[in-house]
């Protein structure tokens, strides 16, 4: 059974976001976000053990759904109160997330809940569509409220680190674009940013204004930053500023974007958008947590993405968490400010070596 699961997920990982050469396609536009998901059957699955009271959906994209010793087995295993199900699915964004939580979920509450039972929704998905990270956030909002409204407590996993200096997206200072809607993703679902912040024009659907500020309903009860977590390569090499700040001050778009600007200004701003791209690796994935490419943890990722929420789950729960370093009292830096994104969402890039990764073969045991 485990093969059959781990052959289907090959399949669609194989057949999500690829060009004719493995790599990934553009981002969607605004106007494709909300493609419609797959039609599928009725959903037949339900919770199961007696025994264990506290509820729990895990909804997610690729990473929830990795077959290996995934993080939603392993919280089931910390947390003796705890029945989890598993409904990620490769290759959906935000969008796409909520209507399946809807379809497979919301739909069928009468034969899923049972009294004296807690239910839960732990959420960690939207990097499919996080190239439109304030069209992500809404669709992360409405899921939230939608869920708070049918009795549903939510934990809100954020992303996790991605990137590479092979992936030309994040080549140089382009890469900010990348590291800046991540981030705004990540910090909506912590529950850092203000209204307009995160949703930008999409705060004008909010029930209580664009304005005002964020409802209970609206947000995660409980909030876990795994982009600033041990998953991060915190000590990678900084790129040299000197290189940037001369690729920058020769770009033309970006001079052109800059040209109101006072030549002091110009030149302050150059400095610090070579400073922040100087430290784009440090926010990537670090090598030895990676699977097949550098978007999907390993077994060892899940492992710490479990172990970083447990400590903050509820006493319900009845999790028993490992003892964790100490954190270190220097700070780690904040990624670069927010601006406003281009259009596009983005896929997920994936990388050839996937078979060897995903089913755990070594070089002699492939031969």
């Amino acid at each position: 059974m485990t093969g059959k699961i781990s052959l289907a997920l090959c399949a669609g990982l194989l057949s999500f976001g690829t060009g004719s050469l493995g790599h990934a396609q553009e981002p969607m536009s605004p106007e494709t976000a909300e493609a419609e998901i797959p039609v599928e059957p009725p959903p037949t699955w339900r919770f199961k053990l007696a025994d264990r009271p506290v509820k729990v959906v895990v909804l997610a994209g690729s990473i929830g759904a990795w077959p290996k010793q995934p993080y939603a087995e392993r919280l089931q295993k910390l947390c003796k109160n705890v029945e989890v199900k598993n409904l990620s699915k490769v290759g959906f964004g935000a969008f796409q997330l909520r209507q399946r939580f809807k379809q497979q979920v919301l739909e069928r509450l009468g034969q899923l809940k049972q009294p004296g039972n807690e239910h839960w929704l732990v959420f960690q998905g939207g990097l499919n569509s996080v190239g439109s990270p304030e069209r992500t956030n809404h669709d992360i909002r409405e899921m939230f409220v939608l869920a708070h409204a049918k009795g549903f407590k939510v934990v809100g996993l954020s992303l996790t680190p991605w990137g590479d200096e092979s992936d030309k997206r994040w080549a140089g200072a382009a890469g900010l674009k990348y590291l800046r809607a991540t981030t705004r993703v990540v910090d909506f679902v912590i529950g850092g940013l203000a209204p307009r912040e995160a949703l930008g024009d999409f705060a004008r659907q909010r029930r209580a204004g664009a304005d005002a500020a964020w409802e209970a309903d609206e947000q995660a009860d409980v909030a876990v930053d795994l982009y600033r977590s041990a998953l991060r390569a915190s000590e990678a090499p900084l790129r040299e500023r000197a290189v940037l700040e001369q690729k920058l001050g020769k770009d033309r778009a970006w001079l052109a974007a800059h040209a109101s600007l006072a030549p002091d200004a110009q030149v302050a701003a150059l400095q610090a958008e070579a400073a922040a791209a100087a430290e784009i690796p440090r926010w990537f994935l670090r090598t030895e947590l990676r699977s097949f490419d550098h978007i999907h943890p390993n077994a060892e990722g899940h492992r710490l993405i479990a172990e970083a929420a447990c400590p903050k789950l509820p006493a319900s729960w009845g999790c028993e968490c490992p003892t964790l370093p100490a954190p270190s009292p220097a700070q780690p830096p904040t990624p670069p400010a927010v601006e406003r994104p281009p259009a596009p969402n983005l896929l997920l890039l994936l990388s050839p070596p996937w078979l060897r990764a995903l089913f755990g073969w070594s070089a002699s045991t492939a031969r």
